[in-house]
């Protein structure tokens, strides 16, 4: 369901919402996070190398079920994000994906799936307040993404 068919939202009061930097969102469990073209750039740009220095250093093919492959960033063996140090050192070029963490489709089908993901997230339901039209750009944004193919 995209954002435009959503009307009465659970959310249309708004939600809570503040990073605890807890790591939960980039360490702990295997991951993926899928690149754009526009997040590849910003990365390399931040990287000071260019896409293609960067994908080799940094990203692995990940295949679906139907065989599709899907650009990703690279975990380490314990699961941590490649670019996790005690915070992301890509911060200011962080992908789409992490960007607009927990605004997800996912975690915002229901009021459930929000309190779920709450379960792990120490940031959900504390902290700043966001206007439902601020989660809802945040989820245009998450759903507006073109992960890199091949």
């Amino acid at each position: 369901m995209t954002v435009t068919q959503m009307e009465d939202v659970f959310y249309s009061d708004g939600l809570d919402f503040s990073c605890k930097q807890c790591s939960f969102c980039c360490c702990g469990f295997s991951g993926v996070v899928l690149l754009s073209e526009h997040d590849l750039e910003r990365l390399a740009q931040w990287a000071d190398v260019t896409a293609d220095q960067f994908t080799a250093m940094y990203c692995r093919w990940m295949e679906d079920d139907q065989g599709k492959k899907y650009l990703s960033l690279r975990e380490r063996q314990n699961n941590e994000c490649i670019f996790w140090d005690k915070g992301c050192s890509a911060y200011e070029a962080r992908p789409t994906q992490c960007r607009t963490y927990p605004f997800w489709t996912s975690v915002l089908k229901d009021r459930e799936s929000w309190q779920k993901e709450s379960q792990d997230c120490p940031g959900i339901n504390s902290g700043i307040h966001h206007s439902k039209e601020e989660i809802t750009e945040q989820l245009e944004l998450y759903q507006s993404r073109k992960p890199i193919t091949k």
